[in-house]
């Protein structure tokens, strides 16, 4: 188990900056506005719209892409544990 330490331990990073990932991704759609400006004096309203739909485009980017990586390490984790413990199990034939 103790060789297993080091990829938990990354895993717990990966894991940890997803966590904080959409917590900021929550904290800048909270600034969001959800109605629609089209007068010529919400014009500066519809560029802070533009661009925290552009910056929320990019969070969840780069947020889903983290997903699946803290996913397939897990998975990695888990498929060489259970191979080291069917492998120390299994009837050895010499």
């Amino acid at each position: 188990m103790e060789k297993y330490i080091v990829h938990l331990v990354i895993w717990g990073v990966l894991a940890t900056a997803l966590v904080f990932l959409a917590l900021y991704r929550r904290r800048v759609y909270m600034r969001s506005d959800e109605s629609l400006h089209v007068l010529d004096a919400d014009a500066p309203l519809v560029d802070t719209q533009a661009d925290v739909n552009v910056k929320l485009q990019k969070i969840d980017r780069c947020g889903i892409a983290l997903t699946i990586v803290v996913a397939l390490y897990a998975l990695a984790i888990v498929g060489v544990y259970v191979y080291g413990i069917f492998m120390d199990t299994s009837i050895k034939m010499n």
